[in-house]
């Protein structure tokens, strides 16, 4: 039945983007080389940012491993240690 939806539902969708490009456009108030030129830079803007957010996470992440590795070592050692404890104060059976 969400399929049937779907059906027909999405061609309404799409008629409606290319309605609202076509009155986009039509009602732009700068010229199409403007606005390409205003695109290019906003993509060259949002390139730029990705790239600097990348090399930040790119630097966390060495630091973040081993703060994980080392909090994995941690708990491991706290379980072994309470297992071995917990060995000891059971009752041997014959």
């Amino acid at each position: 039945m969400a399929e049937n939806k779907l059906t027909k539902a999405l061609p309404w969708f799409i008629g409606g983007v290319v309605v609202g490009a076509a009155v986009g456009v039509l009602y732009a108030p700068k010229k199409g080389e403007e606005t390409r030129r205003d695109v290019a830079e906003w993509l060259r803007q949002k390139r730029e940012e990705t790239r600097e957010l990348a090399n930040r996470l790119k630097n966390r992440i060495p630091a973040k491993k081993e703060q994980v590795a080392a909090a994995f070592r941690a708990g491991k050692e706290a379980f072994q240690q309470e297992a071995g404890n917990h060995r000891a104060k059971e009752p041997i059976a014959a």
